[in-house]
């Protein structure tokens, strides 16, 4: 595919990341601290969003995949979904003044609108590495473009997010992230619309979409071919585990520079050098996946985020570059974790057409998407009860530092080091997908 093409496809993520990192880094910081929600509340509300997350996935894998148009099954829902996505950024950061229950409802149901609009976004964006083209190879290059410029509205966005706040209001005023998160969506509906004047899906034979059955049986079916194994369901195991445990370092960063460190102040800093580390790995990883194996890059990255996580959780004492150092190396193995994972999804679309004669690239990634959701909402109720058990928002002390210690570092070590062991066997590779492109072909 040409260049232009990769970068309109990688804008994609661009505009997705701002959201997506302005929920997991900013949104339960912003619901405790300025909205007033306790942590549990915030945890639960985290949660039920995430599961309602979770669930509307694979409903709009299915959406989409039957979805028709000179426009294509995917691509359309970039354009339509801009503007809502961005309207619902909006609202989830601004804060009313309610109190109470009244407060936790609100949070509640403006955290599961942004949720809602971006899954009509991002199901179809995410499958359209499938339906681009049929290439190992390329497909691993356009992961490659796209978690580049993920990592870059990551690093925007943590950026922004909290600059903007405090050049519209104080550090501690709703106001001012309202009009940020307002001026993030705008800037996220210019990269929807980017891209999807950018990206072609390619023809497909009416024979290898999906059925005209119902949308149950068509349900029903792809969750038949799910229960049988295989590749896709490794990822899928691998991204449940995963999710539950790793995310939470970063989840926790602000919450280690306000009450491990005491300075709030140079977090900014920090989380704009770690969205830098992951926008420079992710070509280094590009290049080793390309020269050796996907699942070899996902074993390398998951060795060096453990060894990360385990420097900060046993080091004895906290200074600011003394606590960087192992989360920088952590961040980095991050990296290919997400490269990885993306870059193999799409390959299990064609082992799935050719083992059971399906092509569900839109449930695929619905359901992987829904199994993510669901992983950070039990991730949000597993930090909330870290947090309450060991009184981490109470200040600097050693109870608190014990608390940072495990969320932070103990408990991604152990869910890397599971992800790595459902991956250990994982045979998918170059050679035997190209085989399978090549007698789908000729079928």
């Amino acid at each position: 595919m040409s260049l232009g093409r990769k970068f309109g496809y990688g804008l994609g993520d661009f505009g997705l990341n701002l959201h997506w990192q302005g929920m997991s880094l900013f949104l339960t910081f912003f619901q405790t601290e300025i909205m007033g929600l306790s942590p549990v509340w915030a945890g639960i509300t985290f949660f039920v969003a995430a599961l309602w997350d979770g669930i509307t996935d694979p409903i709009m894998g299915l959406i989409a995949d039957r979805t028709r148009g000179r426009w294509g099954s995917h691509r359309p829902y970039l354009l339509f979904g801009a503007v809502p996505l961005a309207a619902s950024l909006a609202l989830a950061f601004t804060a009313p003044g309610l109190t109470g229950m009244a407060a936790v409802m609100y949070g509640l149901a403006t955290h599961m609108l942004l949720r809602t609009a971006y899954t009509v976004v991002a199901i179809p964006y995410s499958s359209l590495s499938a339906r681009m083209t049929s290439d190992a190879d390329e497909r691993t290059s356009l992961t490659g473009w796209r978690m580049q410029f993920a990592f870059l509205g990551g690093a925007a966005v943590s950026w922004m997010m909290p600059v903007l706040a405090k050049e519209f209001a104080d550090v501690d005023g709703a106001q001012g992230y309202a009009i940020a998160a307002s001026l993030i969506g705008a800037l996220s509906a210019l990269a929807f619309i980017a891209c999807f004047l950018t990206v072609r899906e390619q023809p497909m034979a009416e024979s290898r979409l999906p059925p005209a059955g119902s949308l149950w049986q068509d349900l029903m079916g792809f969750l038949a071919v799910v229960r049988r194994g295989g590749p896709t369901v490794q990822l899928y195991l691998c991204i449940l585990v995963s999710q539950i445990m790793v995310p939470l370092q970063a989840r926790n960063y602000l919450y280690f520079f306000k009450y491990g460190l005491g300075d709030l102040g140079r977090a900014d800093q920090a989380m704009a050098l770690f969205g830098i580390i992951n926008v420079a790995c992710v070509p280094l990883w590009v290049w080793l996946i390309r020269r050796t194996e996907k699942r070899t890059g996902f074993m390398v990255g998951g060795t060096l985020f453990a060894i990360g996580s385990l420097g900060f959780a046993v080091m004895p004492d906290w200074s600011y570059w003394g606590a960087f150092i192992p989360l920088a190396l952590a961040c980095a193995g991050h990296t290919a974790y997400a490269v990885c994972i993306w870059a193999m999804l799409p390959d299990t679309v064609d082992w799935s057409e050719w083992r059971f004669n399906r092509r569900d690239e839109g449930k695929i990634f619905g359901l992987a998407s829904f199994l993510q959701k669901a992983a950070l909402g039990v991730s949000g109720l597993l930090m909330a009860a870290i947090f309450h058990g060991f009184d981490v928002t109470k200040g600097q002390g050693q109870t608190s530092e014990a608390g940072l210690r495990v969320v932070m570092g103990l408990i991604p070590l152990a869910g890397i080091l599971a992800a790595m062991f459902i991956l250990r066997n994982y045979r998918l590779d170059f050679r035997r997908h190209a085989s399978i492109v090549e007698r789908l072909g000729n079928r």
